[in-house]
């Protein structure tokens, strides 16, 4: 059976990439594998970012299945992890980031033989911080970034090793999911990469005060519109970045394990001011939802594919690649999506801000609903999304009425999703309970 290694970037955005025609050579690693894989161009998150995401991508589900989650961050037990199949299907499984949404205290680590988030008790301690401690806390993450030059997360070399060290141990088949935080902010790239991508270098102190803006809400919000060039210059660093990082990655591991396939994509993009914010918040605009994907690797045919799909199709493809499309069907129960050769042509993206917002996009319009607020945009004429059809037009109405109607049976279509995977998991309890009252009695 072939090994499976999934790469995400976090906050990796597709219109800065170069293999997506971004004007600068961000990608160049990448940009090979996706000429010798199969490369899909208009491939889109379901949530615009990590507790949306990745609780997503990672089961096949839609990110609102349980709206608890956006709240609490927890990842509920009625969603099924690739994880958890392959782990079924005899596989090794491991896991290394060091995203605290995603971590193991948000119960991450579910159906992973190796899980390395590089948190023990951080999550907690932060949870319980008080006022003056969190300040203190602050105050030490800066000295460190300063004078030892310490990001907030672990960098993409770190990753790696972390991920050698295990499969090096591992039985194959092996499927590994790494997580890079070093795209998203504070964007601290070192300056080697600024120089490749032929922008400005910039003082490690300089870096680390952009950073400290960015990171923090209050700051974030005072930061002048001229200095948007700026972040932009640090962010695509951080992508030539991870982009040495990933071809390092995959180069070893190809050698020392010829049948693997590998994949690559992001949990969601980045916005640098284009609807007013910088970051990713609960907005659906296509810089937060169109991301890479590739496939590359043992059995993978080079394609370059224009259809629209979502990351709800990225486990589903995964088993087409292992050919486990017509095995063990009670999986099928758990999974919302198809492959990719199979899916819709259009996708539905969702997000809780006190209310549910939805989008509907399919290769020319997409709607975004939120409450009884409604955004519809033609995205071939506009593609930036700037220009909202229903402010001055009545005349769209009866795609309005098309679309919503789409968007109300996917709602409803949740409804059903969560009774039955309650009344899955009510069943599972008590099997789980007679199981051990049997055991007991022995």
């Amino acid at each position: 059976m072939k090994n499976v290694v999934l790469i995400t970037v976090d906050c990796l955005r597709a219109d800065h990439m170069s293999c997506y025609g971004y004007k600068r050579k961000t990608t160049p690693f990448i940009d090979k594998i996706a000429r010798k894989g199969m490369f899909f161009k208009n491939a889109f998150a379901n949530g615009p970012n990590t507790r949306h995401s990745v609780p997503s991508f990672l089961t096949s589900t839609y990110p609102l299945l349980f709206t608890q989650e956006a709240k609490t961050g927890k990842f509920h037990e009625g969603r099924k992890s690739v994880a958890d199949f392959l782990k079924e299907n005899g596989y090794m499984t491991g896991a290394v980031h060091s995203n605290p949404y995603i971590s193991k205290f948000y119960g991450y680590d579910r159906g992973f033989d190796y899980f390395n988030d590089f948190l023990l008790g951080q999550v907690e301690d932060e949870i319980e911080r008080s006022k003056i401690s969190k300040a203190l806390h602050e105050a030490v993450k800066g000295f460190k970034a300063v004078f030892m030059k310490k990001l907030p997360h672990e960098d993409g070399e770190r990753i790696n090793i972390e991920a050698f060290k295990w499969i090096e141990k591992a039985n194959e088949p092996f499927f590994l999911w790494l997580h890079y935080m070093d795209v998203h902010m504070p964007y601290i790239p070192p300056n080697e990469y600024l120089e490749e991508i032929g922008v400005k270098k910039y003082s490690h102190v300089k870096k680390v005060w952009l950073g400290k803006k960015i990171d923090d809400v209050k700051l974030r919000e005072k930061i002048r519109d001229d200095e948007i060039e700026d972040y932009i210059n640090l962010y695509d660093g951080c992508i030539r970045y991870v982009d040495r990082t990933i071809k390092e990655l995959i180069l070893k591991l190809e050698k020392n394990y010829s049948d693997t396939i590998f994949i690559i994509t992001a949990d969601h993009g980045e916005e640098f001011r284009e609807h007013g914010d910088l970051g990713h918040s609960e907005k659906l605009y296509d810089e937060l939802l169109h991301i890479p994907l590739l496939f590359y690797g043992k059995g993978v045919k080079k394609q370059s594919i224009d259809k629209i799909i979502s990351l709800i199709n990225l486990v589903p493809t995964i088993f087409y690649f292992l050919d486990m499309k017509k095995k063990d069907m009670k999986k099928n129960a758990w999974l919302q999506g198809k492959n990719v050769f199979e899916s819709d042509d259009f996708f539905i993206a969702e997000a809780w801000k006190d209310e549910r917002i939805t989008a509907y996009r399919d290769r020319e319009w997409k709607l975004i609903v939120k409450g009884k607020e409604k955004e519809l945009y033609n995205v071939i004429e506009d593609a930036k999304e700037e220009n909202n059809l229903l402010v001055n037009e009545k005349k769209f109405s009866k795609k309005v009425k098309e679309l919503e109607k789409i968007i109300d049976n996917h709602i409803k279509f949740l409804e059903k999703e969560r009774m039955k995977r309650k009344t899955i998991l009510q069943k599972e309890k008590i099997r789980k309970a007679m199981r051990n009252l049997i055991m007991r009695n022995k």
